[in-house]
């Protein structure tokens, strides 16, 4: 191109060819009067050229231009149907897994319970100041509204330490005991009860508000539970129980 062309000459030939709309062209298309002369209907209603592109049908032959292998390429495993051609977490390649190659170390035991631990120590300062009352049966509930335990998981089991300054005789009702702790209460004249609770009893104990109408507590099923709750040593609450089938609390 001649570099000493103008500017106006150059307009004009690029408007000739279409390419560079003018002023007067750009101006005569979007007039009011030419589209005032277009007559609207539900005929010729419809989007904006461009403003809206239609779907890919992948895989509907040659003539769509996305025929043949549907632009999944040749072989491989992206190029197979099912699952989107993606393998499944932790797949690698077809090799052993990584999850498969590590040693496992331990279990989890399904018999498992957490017991909140409380020291005869911590009871002790409770009653002391006043936050438990020694003259009435203490309860787990009681406890949990003192906060001389801050939650209840699966019990609260007494523990002995500081059984040396107890010295307040009291009747209380927890899950599990030690011995050295059952020692403790019982030599000043106080008394320990081992009492079943499953989940349900325990949230109808330390929530009753929940419970439109109190279920009954559940007996222990469990062999070994009926073992320890009906042992004396334990000072299970069915000790002195000649039957068991059916007894509640």
């Amino acid at each position: 191109m001649n570099p000493s062309i103008s500017l106006q000459r150059l307009t004009s030939r690029l408007a000739s060819l279409a390419l560079y709309p003018t002023r007067s062209t750009a101006s005569a298309r979007f007039s009011t009067s030419a589209v005032a002369t277009a007559k609207l209907d539900l005929s010729n209603l419809a989007d904006n050229p461009g403003s809206k592109s239609q779907r890919i049908r992948v895989g509907r032959g040659q003539g769509s231009g996305k025929g043949h292998t549907a632009a999944r390429g040749h072989k491989g495993q992206k190029a197979r149907s099912g699952n989107n051609g993606q393998p499944k977490p932790g797949f690698e390649g077809g090799q052993t897994r990584i999850i498969d190659r590590l040693p496992k170390h331990g279990f989890k035991n399904p018999e498992h319970k957490d017991y909140q631990p409380l020291n005869l120590d911590r009871l002790q300062f409770w009653i002391a100041s006043g936050r438990i009352d020694a003259t009435k049966t203490i309860t787990m509930k009681d406890l949990l509204d003192s906060r001389c335990i801050h939650k209840i998981q699966d019990g609260v089991k007494l523990l002995g330490d500081g059984k040396a300054d107890f010295k307040t005789p009291i009747n209380i009702e927890v899950s599990r005991a030690s011995k050295s702790a059952i020692k403790a209460i019982e030599a000043c004249g106080g008394s320990i009860t081992a009492v079943y609770y499953n989940k349900l009893g325990l949230r109808a104990l330390t929530k009753p508000h929940k419970f439109e109408e109190l279920p009954k507590f559940a007996r222990p099923m469990k062999k070994k539970d009926i073992a320890f709750y009906t042992n004396p040593e334990n000072r299970g609450y069915l000790a002195d129980k000649t039957e068991i089938v059916g007894m509640d609390h």
